[in-house]
């Protein structure tokens, strides 16, 4: 009995991960972020991990007249909610003290059935204010 009840918890835990409602985590590294591309479903929350130890701020959108940038301080992580599904790019500037090291990335996001987008809603939800119109 213990045996089969070992080996199904090693089945589960060599599963590959599925759901995107559960959340995917982007890290923000020195020289990189991981992953680069992200694929998830409308509705579902991304967060963005500092590991740096260095100022972050991550710019949304690519339109230079809405200059979004949220700073993802050291003690937690940022969220954003992608409503509209497409290819949402983002710009991450670390700040080390002397210069300004530039990284992008990318979250594309899929209609979910369960988390239609109406054109009338906000498109990016980020730390519960919407930056993207």
């Amino acid at each position: 009995m213990m045996v089969r009840l070992a080996a199904r918890v090693m089945l589960v835990a060599l599963l590959p991960r599925v759901s995107a409602r559960a959340g995917e985590t982007i890290v923000i590294e020195a020289t990189r972020v991981v992953p680069h591309f992200v694929e998830t479903v409308t509705g579902a929350r991304v967060d963005f991990v500092n590991r740096t130890q260095h100022s972050v701020h991550v710019e949304f959108g690519v339109d230079p007249r809405q200059h979004e940038i949220v700073q993802v301080p050291a003690t937690g992580p940022i969220w954003a909610v992608f409503h509209r599904p497409g290819t949402h790019p983002y710009v991450v500037h670390i700040y080390d003290g002397r210069t300004v090291r530039t990284l992008t990335g990318a979250v594309a996001v899929v209609a979910d059935e369960t988390h239609k987008w109406d054109s009338q809603t906000c498109g990016l939800v980020v730390m519960g204010s919407c930056i993207e119109p």
